[in-house]
């Protein structure tokens, strides 16, 4: 019982780790992907505060020294974004440099829009100063931040817009001769209008306004960034079970069993066409060989034979060093699994002997393979454990076509050999065997 615990325990532990892998494997995709997106965000707001330099440059009304001061505004927050994309290109510590840049952005821009331009004969209200038209610059930040992958950048850019805002409310409130609706006597609608005709006058729904609304930007545009990086993630899992998936199914399955929703791994019963194949008289053709021409030759050869099965709708097993297993059936049976198995055998031989000939021509052993095919009944699914699970199949009809490859393997003999159980498919019999009977 003890031991029993123990090995739950560690399967428990295992699976946890392998979890743990996967999600740091996420994260860094993800953080390769708010690079790449904070780069083309700092793009994106140089060339928006470019457009907003040839504004300025146009509407001010402001001459000399004055029209300077202006233009050199919008102009460092230029080199800022500059110096953001170079950060976010080249810095390891982009993530945490990205926050404090969106600080810096949204308290630069409060203590500029709360600063009158010294160089300038004219001595604006507080009022006036407050409610211009700064205040929709913050947006180009916030924009900047839902470029990345980071729900939590956006929120803590809407926060420092909010801190930033308040805190020239706050300013702009303790001026001299400033003063709100809170500071009327009376706050009817006459005493309302009058105050609104005093330049030092502050409405504070003005204020609410901005806040309700930048809170509200903010939080659908980290919903928007929060969605799509679920569907990023959604769409990795669907591309990691379609490579998996690949591996052993031919393409022509691979996107109906990554869409369906059923267990491929669940064990059950079925009849299937197993088929095995060895290189013939492998180790003495290679014992002069060195490691790397052997694995160089075992890959050609896989390759051909691999997309032999393939092409015939047939399931890749395993690969068996010199040789591989492969189902026709699985992981649904067809009609056409015999037909398949066989047609796969011939093309396999075919295959091998236009390698063959372009090996002659090089003066290279010929290669030389038997293949054993049975039909019947097996039992398929996930074999292994916590650790290590493989799609396969197992029983008698698998051990047979083992046999009868080994058999050629151990004689010599012709490359094919074939075995069917009494209820093998009377039109494979005459499609797939009277062609090899040929």
């Amino acid at each position: 019982m003890a031991r029993l615990l123990k090995s739950e325990t560690v399967d428990h532990s295992f699976e946890e780790r392998l979890a743990d892998r996967l999600a740091r494997r996420g994260e860094d995709s993800f953080d390769e992907a708010e690079r790449n997106g904070l780069m083309l965000a700092a793009k994106v707001r140089t060339f928006a505060l470019c457009i907003v330099l040839v504004w300025v440059a146009v509407d001010t009304q402001s001459r000399g020294i004055s029209f300077l001061y202006d233009v050199s505004q919008v102009a460092v927050f230029a080199l800022l974004g500059i110096l953001q994309f170079f950060f976010a290109k080249y810095s390891a510590h982009a993530r945490v440099l990205n926050y404090a840049f969106v600080a810096v952005d949204c308290a630069l821009l409060a203590l500029i829009s709360s600063i009158q331009n010294p160089f300038t004969e004219h001595d604006l209200p507080p009022a006036i100063l407050l409610n211009g038209s700064q205040f929709t610059y913050f947006y180009l930040f916030l924009m900047q931040a839902a470029f990345s992958f980071r729900p939590s950048l956006v929120l803590w850019c809407g926060l420092c817009i909010v801190a930033a805002r308040t805190g020239m409310l706050v300013w702009f409130v303790n001026q001299p001769n400033a003063f709100t609706n809170l500071d009327l006597n009376e706050r009817t609608i006459e005493d309302l209008l009058l105050a609104r005709s005093d330049p030092n006058f502050i409405f504070l729904g003005f204020w609410v306004q901005e806040i309700l609304v930048c809170l509200l930007v903010t939080a659908g545009l980290a919903a928007l960034v929060r969605r799509s990086r679920w569907l990023v993630e959604s769409r990795i899992r669907s591309e990691r079970s379609r490579t998996n998936l690949a591996r052993y199914f031919s393409p022509n399955v691979v996107d109906r069993l990554a869409n369906s929703e059923d267990n491929l791994g669940e064990a059950r019963e079925q009849e299937v066409a197993v088929m095995f194949v060895d290189i013939i008289g492998f180790t003495t053709m290679c014992e002069n060989d060195t490691p790397g021409e052997v694995v160089s030759f075992l890959r050609s050869y896989h390759d051909r034979l691999g997309m032999a099965v393939f092409e015939n709708g047939g399931t890749l097993d395993k690969y068996l060093g010199d040789g591989l297993m492969a189902t026709f059936g699985t992981p649904e049976p067809g009609r056409q699994d015999t037909r398949n198995a066989l047609q796969c055998a011939f093309d396999m031989l075919d295959s091998l002997d236009g390698w063959n000939r372009e090996r002659k021509a090089a003066r290279l052993p010929q290669v030389r393979i038997g293949i054993g095919i049975h039909f019947g009944p097996v039992v398929s699914g996930d074999i292994g454990n916590q650790r290590r699970l493989e799609y396969s199949v197992i029983g008698d009809t698998v051990n047979v076509a083992s046999r009868l490859e080994g058999a050629h393997s151990r004689t010599g003999g012709p490359g094919l050999s074939y075995h069917s159980q009494p209820n093998f498919r009377p039109y494979a019999t005459k499609a797939g065997f009277a062609k090899f009977n040929e």
